[in-house]
Order: structure tokens, then C-alpha cells, then sequence
């Protein structure tokens, strides 16, 4: 029988995306009903042949989860931690795919309560195994590129407001490894004009991409890498996101009962 999932962040592009993976899966079912904002409380919205209600979080008091369900959360900082305090106080496992809110306070929750919980800020397997590939150097050799000098550019969509979680990240592994690179150095870019022109994305992907570029010099300039990922769409998101999904139903299965995990758990198996 097919799990319920309970979508947070409908009609939004990121939530779309997964709950059209979801429907189309054989082990997953959209709930009927999933979680908006209140401007678009009392719509619905087609995925695929089944119609979802959108409430707000005012009337979620109102709304009867089945006991097997999970919830998938792509919503806006400002709305994910309550979020998360109504998952684990109505004992929903959630994955978490919202960003740039307070993730401790969202793992402090989960492990405090008997809801499991993927909390991941990056869904996309390769660019999960990228950092992960990072954090390992900068463990293992830390201080080995001191003196290197770097620079990071990064383009994402223009509403997306924040610097990037996973330029962030691989900032801290150069820093781990002796480069002196502050994160407020990050150059972000959301001019559409600039983003084509400057960083190549395709124009029908400006409204959803992650282009990333870290130009790293050495040995007083005579030594270049770069490292470029580019993501264009967000359906390596939403498969990640039902891979997610997946685990956390191992996971149950095997009892596990206020556990926060991540991406690399999943990759894990």
C-alpha cells in the first residue's frame, strides 16, 4: 500500500517538482491536502490526476493525517521551524529540504522527540558527494593549501535571497585546508542579464539553476584548480528528495524513533 506524503510549500517550484515525482511513484500517494501559505489558502492545485487542497498553518489544526504518513518540507525559512514543531508535536517523520533557518534548533526538536527526521540542505546526490568528498580533505589534510588565495561565484535563480549553503560549505572545507576565505566573499549572482552573459545559463533555466565556480590559485599564482558544478532544473532535487524518503522509511521500519538524519545517511543506505 502506498505511503501518504503531506507536501509543506505548495504551489511553490521546489514542492511542485517533488510532489509530481511523488505521484508518479508506485510506493508514494500525495495526501489530499497539503501546506501553503495563507494567500493560497483554500486552493487547489493539479499534481498529476489528483488534486491537492492548500491550507495555511492556521488549519492545520483542522487536518487528520493517516498514522504511516511522512511529510516533505520545501517552504520558506520563516515558516520552517514552527513547521517542524508541528511535525514532532502530530508525530510526522518529515524530510526537511528547506534552508537558511535554524537547522540546530530544527535537530534539537527532532532529537528530542520520538519523529525521525532527514534534515538535509542539499538534496542533489552529486553535489551531496562533492561535499562530502571536500569535508574528507580538509580533515584529513588540514592546513595543506595555506597561503592559497580563492574566489567563489555563484548564480541561482533571482527570488532566492541567501547565499548558497553549498558555497558556504565547501568554503569551510578551503578553510579547513588554510585558505583564508571569508563566506561574506561570496559573490552571488541573480541579475538574469549577468547569468546568462557572465556565467552561461541557459535562458530557460533562469528561473531554476545552481551554477557554482571556486577558482583556487597556489604557489604564488603558478598553480590554478577549478571547480565548477552546475545544476540546471530542480529535479535532481526531487529525486534525492524521494530517495529521502525512502530511508526514512527504513529507517522506521527498523525503529528508529527521534533520529535526525542527513543526505550522507541516505547515500549510506
Amino acid at each position: 500500500m502506498a505511503t501518504p506524503i503531506f507536501m509543506a510549500g505548495l504551489p511553490g517550484k521546489m514542492a511542485a517538482e517533488t510532489a509530481a515525482l511523488v505521484a508518479a511513484s508506485d510506493d508514494f500517494e500525495l495526501f489530499d491536502i497539503g501546506l501553503s501559505s495563507p494567500v493560497h489558502e483554500g486552493k487547489t492545485i493539479a499534481i498529476g490526476d489528483r488534486k491537492i487542497g492548500l491550507v495555511a498553518s492556521d488549519s492545520l489544526a483542522a487536518v487528520a493525517l493517516p498514522a504511516d504518513t511522512l511529510a516533505v518540507d520545501y517552504t520558506t525559512p520563516d515558516a520552517a521551524l514552527d513547521n517542524v514543531r508541528w511535525y514532532v508535536e502530530n508525530d510526522v517523520p518529515f524530510v526537511m529540504g528547506t534552508t537558511s533557518f535554524d537547522l540546530d534548533e530544527a535537530k534539537r526538536l527532532v532529537a528530542a522527540s520520538g519523529v525521525s527526521a532527514v534534515i538535509a540542505p542539499n538534496m542533489a546526490v552529486p553535489i551531496v558527494l562533492m561535499q562530502a568528498a571536500a569535508r574528507w580533505l580538509a580533515a584529513e589534510f588540514p592546513g595543506a593549501l595555506a597561503g592559497a588565495e580563492l574566489k567563489v561565484v555563484e548564480s541561482h535563480q533571482a527570488n532566492k535571497r541567501d547565499t548558497s549553503g553549498t558555497a558556504k560549505a565547501l568554503v569551510a572545507s578551503a578553510n579547513g585546508l588554510g585558505v583564508p576565505f571569508p563566506v561574506d566573499d561570496i559573490e552571488k549572482v541573480r541579475d538574469p542579464a549577468r547569468q546568462q552573459s557572465e556565467v552561461g545559463v541557459p535562458a530557460e533555466h533562469l528561473a531554476g539553476h545552481a551554477f557554482h565556480r571556486y577558482e583556487l590559485s597556489a604557489a604564488a599564482g603558478t598553480v590554478q584548480l577549478v571547480l565548477e558544478h552546475n545544476v540546471l532544473g530542480r529535479r535532481v532535487y526531487a529525486e534525492g528528495t524521494l530517495a529521502a524518503l525512502r530511508f526514512l522509511q527504513q529507517r522506521l521500519a527498523a525503529g528508529s524513533r527521534g533520529e535526525v538524519l542527513t543526505m550522507e545517511d541516505v547515500l549510506r543506505g
